[in-house]
């Protein structure tokens, strides 16, 4: 089907490499759904506190997207959102 699996093509290495450069991004995709789920599921702590932030700063008030591993594009609004909030 045309498809390469450039992981198992590279050098032991290589992929070392490679997975140290991704750990961070893991790490933050991690950080960012964990805080997303507890903003989200904590009404009366959380949310307040964050549009309460939210407000101080002049920001719009809202949620930060829980990543949904079914949604194909929640990772992404995920990350847009804490973009313009970072």
């Amino acid at each position: 089907d045309g498809l390469v699996d450039k992981l198992a093509a590279m050098m032991v290495s290589e992929r070392e490499e490679w997975e140290e450069q991704v750990l961070l991004a893991k790490s933050v995709l991690a950080k960012l759904r964990k805080l997303s789920f507890k903003i989200i599921n904590s009404s009366t702590i959380l949310l307040p506190t964050w549009n309460a932030i939210l407000n101080e700063l002049k920001l719009k008030p809202k949620k930060l997207p829980h990543d949904i591993a079914t949604c194909w594009n929640s990772t992404y609004d995920m990350l847009e959102v804490a973009m313009e909030h970072k």
